[in-house]
């Protein structure tokens, strides 16, 4: 027999969202908004000022190698950084192939985006892979 929900039952302590999954070895600076049904994952630095809209997936790895070979392969983690002042859209998916990702300050992700590389300061980046499509001038 199942055991029965209790809906009473408050939720995990979390500082940025009860709905959002941050492991704790993750850095994340002042004044962050993460959304609900967010991931960051433990190799992730996030500065101040950082909104992370619904949905947002941030990885720290790359398994799709130790997939492929049936574990042949070591899973290979990589370190994230959200410089200062970065937007990410909903639903957008942060995840490294091969190297270190920087989203540079004052940048724009739009919603869902797939960023597989760095994008640089003050930067609009949209899409499948995610590209900067514009660059926000006089900002800093």
């Amino acid at each position: 027999m199942l055991k029965q929900h209790n809906y009473n039952q408050p939720l995990p302590p979390n500082k940025y969202n009860p709905l959002a999954w941050v492991k704790p070895e993750a850095d994340i600076g002042d004044n962050c908004w993460i959304g609900a049904f967010c991931y960051v994952a433990e190799r992730v630095t996030i500065e101040d000022n950082v909104s992370l809209s619904n949905g947002v997936q941030v990885y720290d790895h790359d398994t799709s190698y130790y997939r492929a070979t049936h574990g042949r392969v070591e899973t290979k983690y990589y370190h994230v950084t959200i410089e200062h002042d970065v937007q990410i859209g909903a639903n957008s998916v942060i995840i490294p192939q091969g190297k270190d990702i920087i989203i540079g300050h004052n940048s724009i992700v739009g919603a869902l985006s797939l960023v597989t590389e760095s994008i640089p300061p003050n930067s609009v980046a949209v899409g499948i892979p995610a590209k900067v499509v514009k660059t926000i001038n006089g900002v800093d």
